[in-house]
């Protein structure tokens, strides 16, 4: 039958196994809380689930897993800001009743250098496009279906960079976005085609996340905040001594600051110009 999904990828197939560490929360995802657990031997993990029943299974005891029973469409999360490297949201953008807010909220749970992995089904599949053709949309309930520039727009309002969309379940048979496109509509990625798209979304840039790694987050903003006054001609002087003195007591080497001066700066000629010696003495 032409227009089944053969081409099918999990979320979890977006994340790589780690021996790390890891914090990790899973939203309303228990049945994959075990190929996480092997994924992730050494992770603290927490999942939210709004079932009692689900909480207390003993197959889920066995796998080490911190259960919260909440409904995370309505309740707040009961966690500190920047406590997780991943969070795993599974269709939570569809199913939110405020998509925005909870993206805030996920996003506030987020490290800084920490990632959400969603996804969402989409509305400009051909199969909703033509059941909306004859007067049909077979969405119930509080599901709320996308198209990719509406997710882009609400994954910047909520403040995530570097969004990547990767297929999640496509059609084997392309021709029916082919005939759709021919009427005038965009195929971009054969969009058309794909049902559902998966999402990875970083609270940083890959640059940010890695200046991030190297010096204390009050370092970090001593210096952000020097580079700002420098720019803005705020005691630009005063503003580079100390700068200066900074860099020495704290090691940060030229490299580092070269590149924290392009995430941060709007005007970095004026910058450079400005600490010229300080970027070729480190």
């Amino acid at each position: 039958m032409r227009g089944l999904c053969a081409v099918r990828t999990e979320l979890l197939d977006l994340l790589a196994p780690s021996a790390e560490r890891l914090h990790i929360l899973i939203v309303d995802g228990s049945e994959h809380l075990a190929r996480l657990r092997e994924m992730y031997p050494n992770a603290e993990i927490h999942a939210v689930t709004p079932y009692v029943e689900v909480a207390a299974h003993e197959a889920l005891a066995a796998l080490g897993v911190h259960m919260h029973v909440l409904d995370w469409r309505r309740d707040p999360l009961p966690f500190a800001e920047e406590t997780f490297d991943r969070i795993i949201a599974e269709f939570a953008i569809e199913y939110a009743y405020e998509p925005y807010d909870s993206l805030i909220a996920l996003n506030r749970a987020l490290r800084e250098t920490g990632t959400l992995y969603t996804c969402y089904t989409n509305i400009r599949y051909h199969r909703v496009l033509a059941a909306l053709r004859a007067g049909e949309f077979r969405v119930r309930g509080d599901r709320h279906l996308y198209a990719k520039p509406e997710i882009v727009r609400l994954l910047n309002d909520t403040l995530y960079k570097e969004i990547h969309f990767f297929v999640g379940e496509r059609d084997d048979d392309l021709s029916a976005g082919t005939e759709w496109a021919a009427e005038g509509f965009a195929n971009v990625s054969d969009d058309l085609t794909t049902r559902t798209w998966l999402i990875r979304a970083s609270r940083s840039t890959a640059e940010a996340a890695n200046l991030k790694l190297f010096f204390a987050q009050d370092v970090r903003k001593r210096i952000a905040r020097l580079l700002q006054r420098i720019e803005y001609d705020v005691d630009a002087r005063a503003s580079a001594a100390e700068l200066r003195a900074l860099c020495t007591r704290e090691g940060v080497f030229a490299d580092y600051l070269s590149d924290f001066i392009t995430e941060v700066c709007v005007h970095e000629e004026v910058v450079r110009a400005e600490i010229a010696d300080l970027l070729g003495n480190l």
